[in-house]
């Protein structure tokens, strides 16, 4: 008999009538296997790999006595690894019951049960009888109906080969397991390192010692060096830190790591040696050249010998001990002349990348440098080497320290150390410097004279003077209007003018004695909290800055439409926000040209024309 049918079928056609499967395309599928595995056929095919499938139940007699040749010729085509994807499908059976098939027949390969969808699927390719083998194409096409009789496994074989399928070995799947070492800190007693395996590492053991001792446990325990490590060292999988204590001084040892893969198997050994540091503290600060967070590069000795002391906080991102004195040790920075002064304060993390430092510093508003583990915050830490977090250290201009941690790390204990060597108090003196010249702005005698002050700055300023002299000595009356209200002549301001806005100010000057000019010069002086503020001032709706020159002229200004430049042989003319973003760029022909700034938003805008620059407004 060829096959067993079920018993409606077996009454009304019999039996080897016609091919099981009378379908000439795939129908695609998607289902899970007993062991959980999506399979989805469409995805095997487009793959580049023939499909053989298997219908059949688990009380079929014929799918009993063919089912181990089937299986004997999945191994002889390579396992589902190359030409051919083997997939069995039951038409009625549970899970357990094709648990229990698989485990008995040995089957490798994806079974579908008939609770899983292997119902839907053979009702979908019409299979009446079993088993019922058909193999689909690449092309998805099927192109064996019903391969029959399966005497043997060399029956299959045949058959797949006559559709140019190849045999090939079964290799089992690859793994390459790795773990690299990193060192995190070394001290005189202890060494940190961090252990990172890669996506083939199931699991690693690692150790540390000496040349000498690897060397003696190695022959007592008779195992060369990967099975040593793997039967006597500390076991580990995915990402430890781990801290080797109870060492030698200024002595030299080796981290060992073995890796394995899901199946125990040992990859290649890494060795990352590291050299403890001497016994006791020296006086003399090691020399470092770094980059900050925003790319300036920071040389210790160059800042220590050009006379400043300097203090350095070093931190962890994400540590609560170290937020902690964050706003002490900033207030500390303004106290003591933000690094325009006796110090130079600077932060230095061993642990965060640029951008976890960028995050901390708009956290507590640093505004002194700060070098991350990607500027060599790390590499600092360890030949210094720093114990614990956070530290704060204070290091003399002669290269010594001062105080190697000031502890507890607080405003006062901060203030003590400073005054215990000498070093003052100052206040922040940062001033951008305005000159209304003759060449860019008349102010005429005794006239008021509006005065707009843009803050250009990237972040909000606080303005604390706005100071005028010139001279003639002549007397000028300063009235501000900002936000409606009037200030008369201040002396000391604390006016926030946020990023991008202005305020308004009304200057008349009178002069004292005989002689006076029909115009002034007068130099303005605005000093903000910023250490790196910039300021633009527009007088009467005309840009006052010391580089503008008469050759060349904007108009009108403020710009609605459009902005006009004339002077000279033009040539190249660049736009920037004040930002310092490029937003136009123009090859002027001859001694004007017209920029549309329609599509700009309200703001102030320079424009560059060789070695010159202009500012203008744009007002919609």
């Amino acid at each position: 008999m060829k096959k067993v049918f079920t018993l409606l079928l077996a009454l009304a056609i019999g039996f080897g009538l016609k091919a099981q499967c009378p379908l000439t395309q795939a129908v695609d599928f998607t289902a899970t296997d007993v062991h959980g595995t999506e399979v989805h056929l469409f995805d095997i095919l487009d793959g580049g790999q023939y499909v053989l499938v298997d219908f059949f139940f688990v009380n079929c007699g014929p799918c009993q006595i063919a089912t181990p040749k089937v299986v004997e010729s999945y191994y002889a085509m390579g396992c589902n690894q190359h030409d051919v994807f083997y997939i069995e499908i039951s038409d009625r059976d549970s899970d357990a019951a094709c648990l229990n098939w698989v485990n008995n027949y040995g089957v490798e390969y994806p079974t579908i049960s008939g609770a899983a969808g292997g119902s839907g699927i053979s009702n979908t390719y019409q299979i009446g009888a079993f088993p019922t083998v058909i193999l689909i194409a690449p092309d998805r096409s099927i192109v064996i109906n019903d391969l029959w009789p399966i005497n043997n496994a060399q029956s299959v074989i045949t058959a797949l080969e006559q559709h140019g399928l190849q045999q090939h070995d079964c290799n089992g799947a690859t793994y390459d397991p790795q773990v690299s070492i990193t060192v995190d800190q070394v001290l005189e007693t202890e060494v940190t390192a961090t252990f990172t395996p890669n996506e083939d590492c199931a699991s690693y053991a690692y150790t540390l010692a000496t040349e000498a001792e690897i060397q003696e446990w190695m022959g007592i325990a008779g195992l060369d060096l990967p099975e040593y490590l793997w039967n006597h060292g500390m076991p580990g999988s995915g990402v430890i830190s781990n801290t080797f204590s109870d060492l030698t001084p200024n002595t030299e040892y080796v981290i060992y790591a073995v890796p394995a893969d899901i199946d125990g198997n040992l990859g290649e050994v890494v060795q990352e040696p590291v050299t403890t540091t001497p016994s006791g503290p020296s006086d003399i600060m090691p020399d470092f050249t770094a980059t900050d967070i925003d790319g300036n590069e920071i040389h210790l000795y160059d800042i220590l010998d050009a006379g400043q002391a300097v203090l350095i906080n070093f931190f962890l991102t994400g540590d609560p001990y170290s937020e902690a004195p964050m706003a002490d040790v900033v207030e500390a920075y303004r106290l003591y002349g933000c690094n325009q002064n006796d110090v130079f304060f600077m932060g230095i993390s061993p642990n965060g990348h640029d951008n976890e430092c960028q995050t901390w510093v708009d956290q507590f508003g640093v505004q002194y440098p700060t070098i991350s583990r990607d500027g060599g915050g790390n590499d600092i830490a360890q030949d210094i080497p720093v114990g614990y977090y956070p530290t704060i250290m204070l290091i003399r201009p002669d290269h010594t320290f001062a105080v190697r941690d000031i502890y507890p790390p607080t405003l006062e204990y901060i203030i003590n150390a400073m005054n215990a060597e000498g070093y003052e108090q100052h206040e922040c003196p940062f001033e951008e410097t305005l000159t209304f010249s003759m060449d860019t702005i008349e102010l005429p005698y005794a006239t008021p004279t509006e005065i707009t002050v843009y803050n250009n700055t990237a972040e909000d300023a606080v303005i604390q003077s706005i100071q005028e002299t010139n001279e003639w000595n002549n007397f000028c009356l300063i009235t501000f209007l900002i936000n409606g209200e009037e200030y008369w002549c201040p002396d000391d301001l604390e006016i926030t003018l946020p990023r991008g806005e202005s305020l308004t100010m009304f200057m008349v000057c009178d002069m004292v004695g005989k002689n006076a000019p029909e115009y002034i010069e007068d130099l303005v002086t605005v000093s903000s909290n910023l250490p790196d503020a910039s300021f633009t001032v527009m007088v009467e709706h005309a840009w006052s800055v010391d580089e503008n020159e008469a050759s060349a002229t904007l108009y009108p200004n403020p710009a609605n439409e459009s902005v006009t430049l004339k002077g000279g042989n033009l040539g190249m003319v660049r736009v920037f926000n004040a930002l310092g973003q490029k937003v136009d760029e123009y090859e002027a022909n001859g001694s004007e040209l017209r920029i549309n700034t329609t599509g700009y938003e309200n703001g102030v805008y320079v424009v560059k024309v060789g070695e010159k620059t202009m500012r203008f407004v744009v007002k919609h």
